[in-house]
């Protein structure tokens, strides 16, 4: 109780009950002061977790929207593909038709040869002895000279085919497995373009906070400071006032007020997209486009160079 006693002997016209209530009053405003701070303190770091936290979520729903757009993207690729591979499907069975006709008549032909044979056979054992056996022997030379060439086309042109539609199935293997090693790797590149992206930018954060941590202000305790009046307050009381200061500006100013610039819906709109972090977007350039002036421009004002 030193200081209670030294305190009494500097201020004797304060009684010893006003010192000591002075004292409770100053531990008490010291006590609050240091909650306050703890309160800020705690305030600053959640929102910094907050803020943290949004941005991942940010992060994470930026890309599962472009993976979705790129999904979205191959399913239509993959419709104009199956598109074209159902146009090929139906030559394909057309050529599988005309192939299927193609051996029938194959098949009849040497049915047919092999029914004349077994004519030609009994007809040669009963026309041995013919007259005309030369005569038949030639016109059924002939017959089998062209049943031949008949039948030597025809498997020349189902080779042919079996050929295309082989090549074919090839080229169209090759083309899917390309096309799906190309999907693989858009995919993958954009994952590690956005993975990359968000690295860079909390690396910049964790920057700029050990930046501005260098700059941070420290300053004493001042009671006597933080007790006194302030310029502003003095100046409003007209405290240390000089009287020969002018109260009105020098030149008039032709401005917009804040409560006229903040009444467009474009300004409130595009500082919502940019406290959201989406003002640099497609998505809000498409929107910030779409929305009209809150009062329409005169008609002097509009040019009418490009409408021509």
């Amino acid at each position: 109780m030193l200081y209670l006693d030294m305190m009494m002997r500097f201020l004797p016209h304060k009684s010893k009950q006003d010192t000591i209530d002075h004292w409770r009053l100053w531990d008490a405003f010291q006590y609050k002061r240091k909650q306050r701070k703890i309160l800020i303190q705690s305030w600053a770091r959640d929102k910094k977790a907050l803020l943290i936290k949004t941005m991942m979520i940010f992060a994470e729903a930026c890309i599962a929207h472009e993976v979705e757009v790129l999904q979205a993207h191959d399913r239509q690729k993959q419709q104009e593909i199956c598109a074209e591979l159902n146009q090929k499907v139906q030559q394909m069975r057309a050529h599988q038709e005309e192939m299927a006709r193609l051996e029938a008549a194959i098949a009849a032909q040497k049915a047919e040869r092999e029914i004349e044979q077994r004519k030609k056979e009994a007809e040669r054992e009963m026309c041995r002895r013919a007259i005309d056996k030369e005569i038949i022997k030639q016109c059924y030379a002939e017959k089998q000279r062209r049943r031949e060439q008949l039948e030597q086309r025809y498997q020349q042109r189902l080779d042919e085919l079996k050929c295309e539609m082989a090549n074919q199935t090839e080229k169209d293997k090759e083309r899917v497995k390309c096309r799906q090693e190309m999907l693989q790797t858009r995919i993958q590149e954009k994952k590690t373009a956005i993975l990359k992206k968000v690295q860079e930018e909390e690396e910049h954060q964790k920057y700029l906070d050990a930046y501005w941590q260098q700059f941070a202000i420290t300053a004493e305790p001042d009671p006597v400071r933080m007790m006194g009046d302030t310029e502003a307050s003095r100046a409003r009381f007209g405290i240390g006032e000089q009287e020969d200061l002018p109260q009105k500006p020098l030149f008039p100013l032709s401005t917009y007020t804040d409560k006229q610039i903040v009444a467009d819906p474009r300004i409130r709109i595009e500082y919502a997209l940019r406290e959201a972090g989406l003002h640099n977007t497609f998505y809000a350039r498409e929107v910030l486009s779409k929305i009209p002036p809150a009062r329409p421009p005169r008609r002097d004002m509009v040019s009418t160079i490009f409408k021509d």
